[in-house]
């Protein structure tokens, strides 16, 4: 995953902490568990291809990292 990388980040308008998934030092999602469930928010300025094995290695590491 040398591309990616997990932020743990206390944002204004969620009560728990959030986890910022960043690729080539740009964020692209932020996982919450606001509600008891795992959400995801995208922030992608364009289209954008991601490979799809290290996107999912870095939504789990994300995902272990807020429990």
């Amino acid at each position: 995953m040398d591309k990616y990388s997990i932020k743990i980040a206390s944002v204004p308008d969620k009560e728990k902490l959030v986890a910022e998934i960043w690729y080539n030092n740009k964020m692209i999602a932020e996982i919450s568990n606001e509600n008891k469930a795992f959400e995801i928010q995208f922030y992608l300025e364009k289209f954008e291809i991601l490979n799809y094995d290290l996107f999912v290695s870095a939504l789990n590491e994300a995902k272990e990292k807020l429990n």
